[in-house]
């Protein structure tokens, strides 16, 4: 990584963790870079903090099953069935499953373009007089 990305990193690390401590139960609106600001809810200011925490120590995102379901939409017990079965990559620390980030990333891309297949086919289907 670019010593000049890693200081973005450091320097937005800061400014999330700033806000996950004044955030409370209310969540906090994070602003990065000349955007426009973003309402987030604690939970996902923790998480986008813990990620970006993890690209500024120059380590690779590790996020719990809980977050890693929240990021994909699925319930945590769907997402444990996933990683037993050997569909995403994921290592335990104590009693902890721990899945990377990149995994879960590069899941959601694949089962998003299956969606976006299968939705094409049934338009054809229904297009054609199939169904």
């Amino acid at each position: 990584m670019s010593e000049q990305r890693a200081e973005r990193f450091v320097a937005l690390d800061r400014q999330l963790e700033a806000a996950v401590e004044r955030a409370g139960e209310r969540g906090a609106s994070v602003v990065v870079g000349e955007s426009e600001p973003v309402d987030l809810p604690p939970d996902s200011l923790k998480t986008l903090h813990k990620v970006v925490h993890a690209l500024a120590a120059g380590s690779e995102p590790m996020l719990t099953t809980t977050e890693a379901a929240d990021f994909l939409g699925v319930s945590r017990p769907y997402l444990t069935r996933l990683l037993k079965a050997g569909k995403l990559p994921y290592r335990k620390k104590g009693n902890r499953h721990l899945v990377p980030l990149t995994s879960v990333e590069a899941f959601k891309t694949e089962r998003d373009h299956k969606l976006d297949e299968l939705t094409a086919l049934a338009a054809a289907e229904e297009h054609l007089g199939i169904r």
